[in-house]
């Protein structure tokens, strides 16, 4: 029987910030025979956008939310990760991929980690955040800076 049945890889679906983490989790998808499914996280907009010309009724969430989908695509495609196991959210990354994680009942969650130190890390992070807040494991794959 497998350690890890069900993981979910967070991604941020640029090629430097998810490389290290996809390599990782493939690798423990092979190891284990497990199940993979990827979570993105897209930030709500405030009310930004008249100070920095978008037109007032432009649907930019809508845009941000169909980019985000055909990058999605692109990249489970890849890596041959099924369309119901792709999923894309908005909200702060942390709260998504704590809440799909749960609701996939994720056994390990994999995420990136810039591993800052400082300043930076009083302010707070996505995997520190992630690493204790989650049910199940959590591996943080260091990212080169």
């Amino acid at each position: 029987m497998a350690l890890y049945n069900n993981m979910l890889l967070a991604v941020e679906l640029n090629e430097a910030g998810d490389r290290k983490p996809t390599q990782k989790a493939l690798e423990l998808t092979k190891q284990f025979g497990s199940r993979l499914s990827l979570v993105h996280a897209i930030e709500h907009i405030s009310s930004y956008g008249a100070a920095y010309g978008v037109a007032v009724g432009a649907d930019i969430e809508g845009m941000l939310q169909e980019n985000a989908k055909e990058k999605m695509r692109e990249f489970a495609k890849i890596f041959n990760v099924p369309e119901q196991d792709q999923i894309v959210k908005f909200g702060p990354a942390r709260i998504v991929i704590l809440e799909e994680a749960e609701r996939i009942n994720a056994d390990l969650i994999i995420i990136g980690s810039h591993g800052r130190h400082g300043i930076r890390l009083l302010l707070g992070s996505t995997a520190n955040a992630v690493l204790h807040g989650a049910m199940c494991d959590t591996l943080a794959v260091r990212l080169k800076e």
